[in-house]
């Protein structure tokens, strides 16, 4: 547990607020059907747990990288990605072997993340840049490595935006988060990612699966996510309206809390970050 003072602030950057909180660092994973969302979602959501005060580690664990956009690095900017070489088999005292990171993960943080607004901290885990590269897998295998091995004493919120649909649970890079948001959008196929996904977590033991019902345009929206839901038995924590304004920030490059930090979708996203807050006092 770590107690830290805090100056919160509205998203138009006035500070509102001081006090004394304790919470325990917080691991969220973020996940979803590729274009549900969920890249605007994890940054969004790292925007405003950075806005409150919060020491934020942003992880991208996507093949196709767009999370430094979203928390607000200017696209001429270069984000280097970790290096594939960071893990290091070992010999156990029983003679079997293991992978290791060689470096620490605060060492990688300092070494090879990339300042963000509010203070935020970025990894980009990799990215595939040509093609017949091969596979991700080391990549993959160091942000879990990674993830696993944020020491539990930082002052950090861990925010890691994963790879699209469902595989990231096979790989098991999510089994040390504390909680898996599964970003839904209101038809079928996206709503069924969730329902697979929230079973496989199930097997890696994470202990909250929650929902958020993104780019809800209206009742209609909402009652087919809510009745997916209650059928399948999954918990929504949040609903998202669809928010022209998201497009509007994508096409002009920029984070949408900086484009439009008082619209709908930012508002909710925001309200989600308190609510995972007073969850986890």
């Amino acid at each position: 547990m770590w107690c830290r003072h805090v100056a919160r602030r509205h998203p138009n950057g006035e500070h509102f607020l001081s006090s004394s909180i304790t919470i325990p660092p917080m691991k969220v994973a973020v996940s979803g059907k590729g274009g549900s969302g969920k890249t605007t979602i994890s940054g969004t959501l790292s925007r405003a747990l950075a806005s409150e005060g919060y020491d934020v580690l942003a992880i991208d664990d996507d093949e196709n990288p767009n999370l430094a956009l979203t928390v607000g690095v200017p696209r001429e900017q270069p984000v280097p990605p970790v290096p594939n070489d960071l893990l290091e088999r070992v010999e156990l005292p029983n003679g079997e072997t293991e992978l290791e990171l060689s470096k620490s993960p605060e060492e990688i943080i300092e070494q090879h993340g990339t300042d963000a607004p509010d203070g935020i901290q970025l990894l980009k885990m990799g990215e595939v840049d040509h093609a017949g590269s091969g596979c991700m897998c080391r990549a993959h295998s160091t942000a879990r490595e990674v993830l696993s091995g944020v020491v539990e004493t930082r002052d950090e919120v861990t925010v890691m935006d994963m790879v699209a649909g469902v595989e990231h649970l096979g790989r098991g890079t999510t089994k040390d988060v504390d909680v898996l948001l599964v970003v839904v959008e209101p038809y079928y196929k996206s709503l069924e990612t969730g329902r697979r996904t929230r079973d496989l977590a199930a097997e890696l033991d994470i202990p909250e699966v929650q929902v958020v019902a993104n780019k809800v345009r209206d009742d209609a929206d909402r009652e087919a996510i809510e009745e997916f839901c209650a059928d399948n038995d999954l918990t929504i924590t949040s609903v998202v309206p669809y928010d022209d304004a998201i497009r509007r920030a994508d096409q002009e490059g920029t984070a949408p809390y900086d484009y439009d930090p008082e619209g709908p979708a930012v508002t909710a996203v925001a309200e989600l970050a308190d609510d995972l807050l007073s969850r986890h006092h």
